[in-house]
């Protein structure tokens, strides 16, 4: 999780160095209004290579005290083939899911696939 002055983001990978699998979710706080008539002032979504992005396409985002499980709309990838869901386990601190949840809601602001679960 990163908030920086620009974005709202957060990582998930396989592991900390040498990174093969991963899901980044971003989003910036304030669109410029080039982005906006673009259609890219929602959050975007990458999966493993900046090849496989998107600007929405999550159809539900589960978070769980203990993972993460997302399902993509059948159209956002079509270079991740069959894996239409992925689940990441976590092993966070209460204080870190929070910070995670709270990350997660500015994210999806404005969209209805989160879904929290890790009350």
């Amino acid at each position: 999780m990163d908030e920086d002055s620009d974005a709202w983001l957060v990582g998930f990978a396989d592991a900390e160095f040498n990174t093969r699998r991963y899901l980044v979710l971003q989003r910036e706080k304030s669109p410029r209004a080039q982005e906006v008539a673009l259609g890219l002032e929602g959050y975007r979504v990458e999966v493993d290579d900046q090849r496989n992005s998107c600007y929405g396409g999550i159809e539900r985002f589960e978070l769980f005290p203990d993972h993460i499980a997302v399902q993509f709309e059948d159209d956002a990838f079509s270079a991740i083939g069959d894996r239409k869901t992925i689940v990441v386990g976590l092993a966070l601190r209460p204080k870190q899911l929070e910070q995670l949840r709270e990350c997660l809601l500015k994210i999806f602001r404005g969209y209805e696939c989160f879904v929290d679960r890790s009350a």
